[in-house]
């Protein structure tokens, strides 16, 4: 039986040991097989048997020591993680606080800007507005006053030159009268017949 430190090492000698025999082997003529030593075929086989269980339990050791590093390490980064966590947290609190606090400043700022801004253009606008209805008024009066003068005037003409016609048609009365006044008067003496004689 062999004793070694490592088990790995071990198997592999002993894999090399196996092939060694094989290769080493005489062959049956006419058939494919080979003939190997029985005694060191157990031999080897025996080391394998005692090889294995301690390269199983070396591997289980090396998983289980690696397997508490791996646990460890994840324990250290969750430790690390969760204290980096609650410091980001920390400052982005105080960040925040300070950021709303100064937003909430500009923000009034901005809200007083936005008012005056308003308040400004409201004006302009009103003043506009007012300015526009007053010339829009203006005008509508003009337009009016106009038009009334326009329909005053042709409603004058037309009854001025009815009276007009009228008056030169009563002067033309007038004077036919006059001139019949002038003329004497005949009077138109009808021939009287006699009545007959009654016998």
């Amino acid at each position: 039986m062999i004793e070694r430190n490592k088990t790995n090492v071990a198997l592999d000698g002993l894999f090399e040991q196996f092939l060694n025999l094989i290769s080493e082997a005489r062959r049956v003529p006419l058939v494919d097989k080979i003939m190997v030593d029985e005694n060191d075929l157990l031999n080897i086989i025996d080391d394998l048997k005692e090889a294995i269980p301690r390269e199983i339990k070396s591997a289980n050791q090396v998983l289980e020591e690696q397997k508490n590093i791996v646990n460890k390490a994840y324990a250290d980064a969750d430790r690390i993680v969760q204290q980096a966590k609650d410091e980001a947290e920390r400052i982005v609190s105080v960040a925040q606080a300070e950021a709303d606090a100064k937003v909430q400043q500009e923000e009034i700022v901005k809200q007083a800007n936005v008012a005056a801004e308003d308040i400004k253009a409201n004006a302009l606008r009103y003043q506009e507005e007012t300015k526009t209805a007053a010339d829009d008024y203006a005008l509508q009066v003009k337009q009016d006053s106009l038009q009334y003068a326009e329909d005053m005037l042709a409603y004058l003409s037309g009854n001025l030159t009815s009276a007009l016609k009228g008056l030169e048609e009563n002067k033309v009365n007038v004077e036919n009268e006059m001139q019949n006044l002038k003329l004497p008067a005949v009077a138109e003496e009808s021939p009287v017949q006699e009545a007959p004689e009654e016998e």
